[in-house]
């Protein structure tokens, strides 16, 4: 078992306390170095480019927050192209555990009497902090300032809320989602600001808390005024900074972060104990709010309150009433709400040509004019595209439906799309089916690879999200394993029934990769890893040996050595840069499974080689007599594996964010491929370059295969 852990910590902020510094935890040792990048985003991609080979995780701390207000969300795109930035380890940011945390504390902190918010509380940047501030305005009655409009524009006004307030808030985070934040954070450093603050100093009377991160607190410390006889109430753990503040003479520093964290290291914030808990339990993937809610075991009478103010996208009156408008139109038409939702997209321009009325007018487009007509269309609002209905579960006879929504975009076009753009129609769509009935709904094509990959979506949404990627995974494996006994190449060992052969994982200390060798080594005799990194490999090998130990494990890191005898081949290297195998060298017969986004193999790669048999996924069949009144692309009654994973868990009754972010959970996919046999899902066809590969297809492979053997 791992024992030592290294993690980068990237600071959106300055690097006025970069340097290394270690610690154990549960028999663990932990190293981290920090690098601040005084507010560049693209400093801060270039580190993760640069160390994600060299590290297990990265603790990105001081990002710009996604601020929630109503029912619309604020996410900058910094933020977006930070989490969106290809990485084979995880990208920790500690936002959903901070909130949980700090709510459990403060709630505690309250009901003891310990902090006393009628004596009122000021919040530098309430935008920064939005659910402790609810909370102490809405549950303890306290008295709430706050400094945004000083932190923000150098107006030097204590604001309390007041009707208008949040149209306000929604202007000003407008303006500063369109401004690159390294421009905005200079405002703090200005002569405006500084003046300020002795005014905004006379006014500390009617406050007796200061409530702010670190980085928060810092903007202050040039006007002692402020903080000079106050109670500090903080939420990350930094020696160096902390004393800095206490030269303010605060009257105390109480910090939310629970005590056996905080004594882990001097330097602690969420973002680094985000990734040191997700690295000791083993947590590729990022955390749902109920998984960080279990960690914590929060009390029975606490939890409905966290959750409260935690998830501030509670549905406004607007949503309720257009809700009971819509259940009442149900009753009247006799309609079955909807269990579940799904969201997809044109995945070419032709498909534009299912929309009804859309397919007359494209006749006319001369065809050099078909890239502004999909930039055109991208403009409409989503629509409600079909319905999947009598969806039955073979083992509980459960039956559930589901809406699926359509966004007017092709991959090309949500590429070139500001992603906050597609977020906030994503938002929209999450609400509108929470109107409907649905309690979850699943991101379908690109709408799951934009940003962090719904993290942010889950977070913003009124019922959970999932991506649908823990099926989509063992369904193309599935598929890979079904190709294999198709092909009729391999023999299997009957005392073992693994495939007398050797299958090879490129990029397998990856999220995909490493899943897809874990299920890979139970069904063949030899498997060969192949990763940039001889240590991580290693990693590897061990846990697989452990769970496999008939199975022989080989490990390179140079793929091309041992291509000419795999048998079965699969990708998984969406965090490389380049092509590290050589389609002309793969074993005549070989069965690939291109697990790379964007593919390892092109079209033209498979045109050279007939002789090998490149898959892309496995798409599968939902249980029960189910009807779907729209075209998917796919034949018959074949549907996405990510639907396939949305309908799962609302036949299961688990309306949670299973699978969220760029990492695959191993556990998880083992999860829903036991819940996909119990419920009756089925794989129904093997996807390929050119679409649905037929039987006769495999059979001219393995025709030219022996031929070259």
């Amino acid at each position: 078992m791992k024992n030592s852990f290294r993690i980068a910590e990237i600071s959106f902020g300055r690097s006025v306390s970069d340097g290394a510094f270690e610690f154990d935890f549960e028999g663990s040792h932990f190293e981290v170095q920090r690098f601040g990048t005084n507010y560049n985003a693209d400093n801060v991609q270039a580190l993760i480019r640069q160390f994600r080979n060299d590290v297990d995780a990265f603790a990105l701390s001081s990002l710009p927050p996604v601020i929630r207000m109503k029912n619309q969300s604020y996410v900058h795109r910094n933020y977006l192209d930070i989490l969106g930035t290809p990485s084979p380890v995880p990208l920790c940011d500690g936002s959903g555990l901070k909130e949980i945390s700090n709510l459990n504390s403060l709630i505690r902190l309250v009901e003891s009497g310990a902090i006393k918010p009628q004596d009122g509380v000021f919040f530098p940047m309430a935008l920064h902090s939005i659910e402790l501030e609810e909370y102490i305005r809405k549950s303890s009655g306290g008295k709430v300032f706050f400094g945004d409009a000083y932190a923000m524009f150098g107006l030097e006004q204590l604001v309390r809320p007041f009707p208008g307030l949040m149209t306000m808030s929604q202007v000003a985070m407008n303006i500063a989602g369109i401004k690159d934040l390294s421009e905005l954070t200079k405002a703090g450093e200005s002569r405006l600001l500084q003046m300020g603050e002795s005014e905004l100093g006379s006014k500390t009377d009617q406050f007796q808390y200061v409530f702010g991160d670190l980085p928060a607190l810092l903007l202050l410390r040039s006007s002692p005024q402020f903080l000079r006889g106050k109670d500090l109430v903080i939420w990350s753990h930094h020696d160096l900074y902390e004393q800095i503040l206490r030269k303010a003479e605060p009257r105390s520093i109480v910090n939310l972060m629970p005590e056996e964290y905080k004594k882990i290291s001097p330097r602690m914030n969420y973002s680094i104990l985000d990734a040191v808990l997700r690295l000791k339990h083993k947590k590729t993937a990022p955390l749902s709010m109920e998984e960080w809610e279990s960690m914590f075991a929060l009390r029975s009478d606490v939890l409905p309150v966290v959750r409260r103010y935690a998830s501030t996208s509670r549905p406004s009156t607007q949503a309720q009433l257009t809700h009971g408008v819509r259940k009442v139109t149900r009753f009247l038409k006799k309609e079955n709400p909807p269990d579940f939702a799904f969201i997809i997209h044109a995945l070419s321009h032709r498909d534009f040509e299912q929309i009804p009325g859309v397919k007359q007018a494209m006749r006319f487009l001369p065809q050099n004019m078909n890239d502004g007509f999909d930039r055109l269309i991208s403009k409409a609002p989503p629509i409600v595209y079909g319905h999947v209905n009598h969806v039955i579960s073979e083992s509980t006879g459960r039956e559930v439906n589901g809406i699926l929504y359509g966004l007017f975009a092709t991959p090309k076009v949500l590429r070139e799309t500001p992603p906050e753009v597609t977020y906030a129609k994503i938002e929209k769509i999450c609400y509108d089916a929470a109107s409907r009935g649905a309690k979850i709904i699943g991101l379908g094509a690109y709408t799951k690879i934009i940003g962090d990959s719904g993290v942010t979506i889950n977070r913003n949404s009124p019922i959970p999200v999932t991506t649908g990627n823990s099926l989509s995974a063992s369904a193309t494996l599935w598929g890979l394993y079904e190709a294999i006994a198709k092909m009729g190449l391999l023999k299997k060992d009957p005392g073992t029934g693994r495939f007398d052969g050797m299958a090879m994982v490129v990029g397998a200390t990856g999220s995909i990769g490493s899943v897809s060798a874990k299920l890979l080594s139970l069904a063949f005799k030899k498997i060969c890893l192949v990763a940039p990194r001889m240590n991580r490999l290693e990693e590897l090998a061990q846990e697989i040996r452990r769970m496999s130990p008939d199975c022989e494990v080989i490990l390179t890191t140079e793929a091309n050595h041992f291509a000419e005898i795999a048998d079965a081949l699969v990708t998984a290297t969406s965090a490389l840069d380049q092509k590290i195998i050589d389609v002309m060298k793969l074993k005549p017969g070989c069965v690939v499974c291109d697990c790379s986004r964007p593919l390892d193999f092109t079209a033209e790669d498979a045109k050279k080689r007939p002789d090998v048999l490149i898959i892309e996924s496995g798409e599968v069949v939902l249980p029960g007599p189910y009807e779907m009144d729209c075209d998917l692309g796919l034949p018959g009654k074949t549907v996405y594996a990510c639907l396939a994973e949305t309908a799962l868990l609302s036949l299961e009754g688990r309306h949670e964010a299973f699978t969220i972010g760029r990492d695959i959970d191993w556990i998880k996919v083992k999860e829903i491929y036991k819940l996909a046999l119990k419920h009756g899902v089925r794989l129904s066809s093997i996807e390929g370059h050119m679409g649905t590969i037929k039987d006769r297809e495999i059979d001219l492979i393995r025709e030219l295969a022996l031929s070259k053997r």
